[in-house]
């Protein structure tokens, strides 16, 4: 008898969210097991509240980011002896056991990732990519020059596995793999439902202070990028005043150097921030970024139309490995065909002053950081 059993891996906050989404959705008639990595560290404490919900029949835990880093950028013998025992390693990682899967949907092609391509390395089991924000749109990651584990024996194999993506827009993916881009469905905002699982596994409070201006962060530190969005975040907080600005840390960020350097107050929760949009009232506030696709997410998750401010026209750094020349196509081809009446994306620092002010900022920054700006040398992204 067909194995009709799947499983869900997922690496960070919003992945945990379309995961979710995704069982009550187009899974809702498979039995599911989802498995929880230590890639961000507060996703463990998710995991008695969704057991609690009897959505999945099983929720593991796997401690994948040691080993992770161990052998991403790895070659030759070192991968050998990192693929060599698949079936020991997972026992070591995983606190549960893993069944029979004829479907495993993952976001990050990881060194796990391509042990379990390995692992279950048969016709009747295909792993699904799905969408994790503009990666999945742009990254070709399985092509062979990118990456030494790409043209590994066993490092490869996982391309072996995987024919599609699910993606909220499928339309805007830039890859040129020959992956078939699928669409996940949309979140429904009146889905009272799915909203009260949700605020249930993330613990969601409402804010008890207004969320006029939100700066969200990316991962720039965590991966020792060297940029000028702290720059961007003060003359943001200047033109709106530091009791509107808030920034929203990035979960991978080891510190909030935004709050240390008192750019902001503290952030008032861990929760995704597709939850924030999905229970208030985000026509209210205005979401500020370099890139992130968070910002985007109203759009493509949702499909609302919120006051959005783009500032990679004004950044100055390295986001993407390899990718960044694809990265400015996706943002201008989000820009052209998906984005509202309330997308910005300022060329100047006076040009984004005048936008802030016409959203509801101050009629006049509080001192000359608008005159005085200066950037970190780096690579542009325009």
């Amino acid at each position: 008898m067909l194995n009709n059993k799947v499983l869900l891996v997922v690496n960070s906050v919003y992945q945990l969210f379309t995961a979710v989404h995704m069982k009550r959705s187009i899974l809702a008639e498979k039995e599911a097991d989802l498995l929880v990595t230590d890639i961000t560290a507060v996703l463990h404490t998710y995991i008695p509240r969704l057991k609690e919900t009897g959505l999945f029949a099983q929720v593991i835990f796997g401690k994948t980011k040691e080993w992770n880093q161990k052998y991403a950028a790895a070659k030759g013998d070192t991968l050998d002896e990192g693929f060599q025992n698949a079936s020991h390693t997972l026992r070591w990682m995983l606190n549960e056991e893993l069944a029979d899967y004829s479907e495993v949907y993952f976001s990050n092609f990881d060194p796990f990732i391509r042990m379990l391509a390995c692992q279950f390395d048969r016709p009747s089991c295909e792993f699904i990519w799905y969408e994790d924000g503009f990666s999945t749109y742009v990254i070709d990651y399985l092509r062979e020059d990118r990456a030494p584990i790409n043209r590994h024996p066993a490092g490869g194999k996982i391309r072996e596995k995987v024919r599609r993506v699910l993606l909220y827009e499928p339309h805007l993916a830039l890859r040129g793999d020959h992956l078939i881009n699928q669409a996940l469905p949309k979140v429904d905002r009146n889905d009272q439902e799915l909203k009260l699982l949700l605020n249930y596994i993330f613990d969601y409070q409402k804010p008890e202070e207004r969320m006029d201006f939100i700066f969200l962060e990316q991962s720039f530190r965590a991966e020792g990028i060297q940029t000028n969005d702290l720059a961007l975040m003060r003359l943001c907080q200047q033109a709106v005043g530091p009791g509107r600005f808030l920034v929203k840390p990035h979960p991978r960020n080891p510190e909030n150097v935004p709050f240390q350097l008192g750019l902001t107050r503290k952030y008032p929760t861990e929760a995704p921030w597709e939850l924030f949009l999905f229970n208030e009232n985000p026509e209210h506030c205005t979401t500020i970024t370099v890139c992130s696709n968070a910002a985007l997410t109203s759009r493509i998750v949702f499909g609302m139309d919120v006051n959005t401010v783009m500032l990679y026209r004004l950044f100055e750094g390295k986001v993407l490995w390899k990718e960044d020349a694809i990265l400015k196509q996706y943002l201008r081809k989000f820009r052209r065909q998906f984005a509202g009446n309330n997308y910005y994306v300022p060329q100047t620092v006076y040009e984004l002053q005048d936008i802030l002010m016409y959203l509801g900022g101050r009629h006049e920054p509080t001192d000359q950081s608008f005159h005085h700006y200066s950037r970190v040398s780096g690579r542009k992204l325009s």
